[in-house]
């Protein structure tokens, strides 16, 4: 705070009284804010489909929040199918994912956001005896900022 001193003239004081009140008020709320949450958060969710068959399984239902999905990541213990994450009917953009004992990941930035009311669909294709198949969704979600 030496950075900042009154230079005799009248009313300075005041002023200057304020100033170093405002920069320790500043200090302390900069110091309140660590730790915090920050505005975007991270999410994911997984699900294990035990003898996935081709066709559509809606695991998400009348979505409650809305949230971007960023990455699709797939394994199974045998087996191999071809995974499609749907928001309702649209698929996401980017590759669906080559299901098979390789874990695999796939990045999504276009046709991603989940809006409330959506559902999230995982279409399955080209299934040949693929088992436990694990699938888990990742993305962002924004916090209410009041």
């Amino acid at each position: 705070m030496s950075d900042i001193s009154p230079s005799g003239v009248p009313g300075d004081e005041t002023f200057y009284r304020f100033i170093v009140e405002e920069k320790r008020r500043n200090a302390r709320n900069a110091k309140d804010l660590t730790g915090k949450a920050t505005l975007t958060q991270t999410w994911e969710q997984s699900w294990l489909i035990q003898y996935p068959d081709d066709g559509d399984y809606r695991v998400v239902v009348n979505s409650a929040v809305a949230r971007n999905i960023t990455d699709v990541t797939t394994v199974c213990t045998t087996g191999t199918a071809t995974l499609t994450v749907k928001i309702n009917a649209t698929a996401l953009g980017g590759s669906a994912n080559s299901v098979s004992t390789s874990e695999q990941s796939q990045s999504h930035t276009g046709s991603n956001s989940v809006s409330i009311g959506d559902d999230v669909v995982l279409t399955f294709s080209s299934t040949s005896g693929a088992e436990n198949v694990s699938v888990k969704i990742s993305g962002t979600l924004a916090l209410a900022a009041s």
